[in-house]
């Protein structure tokens, strides 16, 4: 055999091959669809995704033709709404013009109409738009509706004609839907059918109108044609038609009115319409034209108090500083919110000219005035401003002195910290206070000396402050550094018993361990006060180190005030988180228990005890359970350890349910019960 004659054999071979193969699988997809044919929604969707698997399979390739015919065929068969749904969302997808023929046969069938237009709508080409416009006479009700909608998803400009007679239908359904239709078209007959529709028509057609012709007005826009839109915005902003139309014509007209967007601005602040003016002020920050701005503050002494205020919040939002001198005038306003909205304004239009207003508001206003003036005197921007505060502190009456020191702590003036050393001694006692809590803000660890010496200085509230503070900027240096040498330094200059006990209480907030061997001599003073002042300051060691030394106070003391501060310590100590034993915590809880002299003592033993997560304090606290003394703190302790470990072991021991069924039946606290009982059935 001949090379060519050889090759026709082989090109003939593969053509029948792939013809069978056609064959066969045309076979199958028509089998496929036999089986779908009864299908319901209820029923089983496997043959339905098969189906669809084959035209995703096909799709793109020679057989698909084929397949959409057998399509096309099954829609004019006696198979099921739901069968022909299905295949309808399919054409939807992989359906072509062929299909066209198929769908249209059912848009006038009130029952099919909607499936065949969810394919329609999906289907590029112009045979779908002729389709429908023939169809659309010949339709009815629902079947008639759902056309004039698709005409318009597809903006068939076409049939625009038709559907502007529509707008007259006497079925007022008709008509809005022609209306909506026509408002998704983008062609100029389209806009002015609904302009006329909008002329003649009532009641909720004229509603369908005027919304379509927004919607015209906003595509116009969109694409760039401003002038065309403003005309359409101008006409409904008209006064004889509804609010809500002009409000929405109001915006439109803003921002299409370019150059002269001032005048416009203006002309609606001037209007007697509340709404109006607010869709004014509210657009303004998105204009946002220094001019349109100036035109804008002219008119805050035409408009009522609550436009004046809104107008102030949206100059502040603009950020143009040009607003400034008309928001302080507004700080003058005889209205208390508008004066609040201009102070709050300040916060951000304001410059250093702003704070001796500021400080004065806030120093003789209350409430959310002076709360406005605080917070805009605390945001005020510019490098001068921080120089003013500081400049004006020193010399500044009482209360304004005080507002003075609050924003050198908000604004985080680490330079004013000397200034603050000295009004830390002012004459006045909130001054001082002020000053001193600024100073735990802002002070570092180079200013610890000299926040030592006014604490050793002073006396009363203003040393318990300066402890707070002391403590707070120790703790600024890092712990292997020696947070607390400075104190440790200063404790031989303390010239009296107070004044030591006062830097002996610091030292205990601090926790540096390099001071346990001082409070511990302390704890051997002669004198009762100092004792005092070492084992509160050992009670208050933020680590659990000291426990021994207050347990053995707690044991030996024969004062009894120290007796009890160092058990109420020793027992705070066994509470903090640490990495020693269970066993050891629970020897700690047992030793305190057996040093408690009266009931108070004992409950708060237990009430320390329900920290611990463990069985072994759950069953301490159950051996009270029985005490009426102790009976509610020892419930307490029961249930608080319990809700502890049902959150890391959801699986509650026997045990554990003995004890919480002992809470159930002893308790005459109802809530207490509740919250055992359903402990208990998590548990199960």
């Amino acid at each position: 055999m001949n090379r060519l004659l050889k090759v026709s054999v082989i090109v003939a071979v593969v053509l029948c091959f792939g013809g069978v193969i056609y064959a066969a699988d045309s076979n199958e997809f028509g089998q496929l669809l036999s089986k779908i044919k009864t299908y319901d929604f209820d029923k089983s969707r496997v043959d339905c995704i098969k189906v669809s698997d084959m035209i995703r399979e096909a799709s793109g390739k020679p057989e698909m033709k084929g397949m959409e015919k057998q399509l096309d065929a099954f829609l004019e068969s006696d198979a099921t709404y739901a069968a022909k749904d299905f295949v309808c969302r399919e054409l939807s997808i992989a359906g072509t013009e062929a299909s066209v023929p198929a769908l249209a046969s059912m848009l006038t069938d009130e029952k099919v109409s909607d499936i065949a237009r969810y394919a329609l709508e999906r289907i590029p080409g112009p045979a779908v738009d002729d389709a429908l416009r023939k169809a659309l006479p010949k339709a009815e009700g629902k079947a008639k509706i759902g056309i004039i909608n698709t005409l318009g998803v597809r903006g068939d400009k076409k049939a625009v004609e038709s559907l502007a007679k529509l707008t007259n239908d006497a079925n007022e359904t008709v008509a809005v839907a022609a209306v909506a239709a026509l408002s998704r078209i983008d062609d100029q007959g389209a806009t002015d059918a609904i302009a006329r529709a909008k002329d003649k028509a009532t009641g909720a057609i004229k509603t369908a109108a005027l919304d379509a012709y927004l919607r015209c007005a906003d595509r116009l826009a969109a694409k760039g044609q401003k002038n065309a839109a403003g005309a359409i915005y101008k006409e409904l902003y008209a006064a004889n038609e509804p609010m809500i139309v002009r409000v929405a014509a109001a915006r439109g007209m803003i921002e299409t009115a370019g150059d002269k967007t001032g005048e416009v601005v203006v002309e609606m602040l001037k209007s007697a319409d509340k709404p109006i003016q607010t869709v004014a002020i509210a657009t303004l920050k998105e204009v946002a034209k220094t001019d349109v701005i100036k035109a804008a503050m002219e008119q805050i002494p035409n408009l009522e108090a609550i436009q004046q205020a809104q107008l102030i919040s949206a100059l502040a939002d603009c950020g143009d500083k040009v607003a400034l001198p008309t928001v302080l005038a507004a700080a003058k306003n005889s209205h208390d919110f508008v004066r609040v909205t201009a102070l709050r304004a300040m916060g951000t239009l304001g410059d250093v000219s702003s704070v001796d207003m500021l400080v004065a508001a806030a120093v003789s206003s209350g409430g959310e005035e002076q709360k406005a003036a605080q917070e805009s005197l605390y945001r005020l921007r510019g490098p001068d401003v921080d120089d003013a505060i500081l400049k004006k502190l020193p010399d500044a009456e009482p209360k304004a002195k005080v507002e003075l020191v609050r924003s050198c702590e908000q604004r985080d003036i680490k330079k004013s910290v000397p200034v603050l050393m000295k009004t830390a001694k002012d004459a006045d006692a909130k001054v001082r206070i002020e000053s001193i809590k600024a100073l735990r803000a802002l002070a570092g660890p180079q200013d610890i000396p000299a926040l030592i010496e006014l604490q050793l200085a002073a006396s009363g509230n203003d040393r318990g402050e300066l402890e707070k503070t002391v403590v707070v900027v120790s703790k600024k240096i890092p712990e292997d550094k020696g947070q607390g040498q400075a104190v440790l330094a200063a404790l031989p200059l303390a010239k009296d018993l107070d004044a030591k006990c006062s830097l002996l209480s610091v030292l205990g907030k601090i926790g540096d361990e390099s001071a346990l061997p001082v409070l511990r001599e302390a704890l051997g003073d002669k004198d009762d006060q100092v004792k005092d002042a070492a084992v509160r300051a050992l009670s208050d060691w933020p680590t659990a180190t000291p426990a021994a030394d207050l347990l053995k106070v707690a044991q030996t003391s024969e004062n009894q005030v120290h007796k009890t501060l160092a058990l109420r310590g020793y027992v705070r100590l066994a509470g903090l988180k640490s990495n020693r034993p269970a066993e050891e915590t629970m020897k700690m809880y047992k030793d305190a228990m057996a040093l408690a002299a009266d009931v108070s003592e004992k409950k708060m033993v237990l009430s320390g005890l329900g920290s611990t997560d463990s069985f072994e304090a759950m069953q301490m606290a159950e051996s009270y359970l029985g005490d009426k003394e102790l009976k509610e703190e020892a419930e307490a302790a029961v249930m608080k350890i319990a809700e502890e470990r049902a959150k890391n072991s959801p699986r509650i021991s026997a045990q554990t349910k003995d004890i919480l069924q002992k809470v159930i039946d002893g308790t005459t606290n109802e809530s207490v019960r509740e919250q055992a009982q359903k402990l208990l059935k998590q548990g199960k």
